[in-house]
């Protein structure tokens, strides 16, 4: 039961975060109040701040998700053919998120940085265990080739990755965010030649 009603209310955040995203990306974050939502969702307002405290929470909602598996997700995880390749699928999430959101609305995470601790940064920083781990294993099986610490290593990463996001934010998308992701995240790491994407691999990301 306790299962069953959980499942029933994150579809139901995710139904109510979906239609708020599709808004948010028209018209501007500021530019949509909570009845826009409630009518695009079909549902009411003692409904919606039921599962949300306001807008706000719903960006912190869907940033914080690709910290949760689902089946799908889990499966491919598992099944990818390294362990490097299972830290650019995590970084790939939060990829994901951005360019779901575009350039305008991702970079509201940002300014939102500094009026909460919470943000694209903690959620992405909450993997810090996670990819250090991975790290290690990438370092033991001879993938990366570096005497400097895995935890290092997943932080640089991840804030220089971070860093490219804020970038692609400022200048509007113009550049492939995969492709310049996955060839950071490969010399942040020291990935070894062998393991790493050719340039036409990379322009097809």
């Amino acid at each position: 039961m306790v299962f069953f009603v959980q499942s029933t209310s994150n579809r139901l955040k995710d139904d109510i975060a979906e239609c708020a995203i599709a808004l948010f990306r028209d018209r501007g974050y500021d530019n949509v109040s909570v009845n826009e939502i409630c009518e695009s969702a079909h549902t009411s307002r003692s409904v919606f701040y039921s599962v949300f405290k306001g807008k706000r929470a719903i960006l912190d909602y869907v940033v914080s998700k690709p910290q949760q598996n689902d089946e799908e997700s889990f499966r491919k995880f598992a099944d990818a053919e390294n362990d490097f390749e299972r830290i650019w699928q995590l970084f790939g999430r939060f990829i994901d998120i951005a360019l779901d959101f575009g350039p305008k609305l991702t970079s509201r995470l940002f300014i939102m940085q500094f009026d909460s601790p919470k943000g694209i940064r903690d959620a992405v920083h909450a993997l810090d265990d996670l990819f250090a781990t991975l790290a290690k294993n990438c370092a033991k099986n001879g993938i990366i080739e570096t005497e400097e610490p895995p935890e290092l290593l997943s932080r640089i990463a991840t804030d220089l990755i971070l860093h490219e996001l804020y970038v692609w934010c400022s200048q509007d998308g113009n550049f492939s965010l995969r492709e310049r992701a996955r060839q950071y995240a490969e010399v942040a790491y020291h990935v070894k030649p062998q393991y790493r994407m050719t340039p036409e691999q990379r322009a097809a990301l």
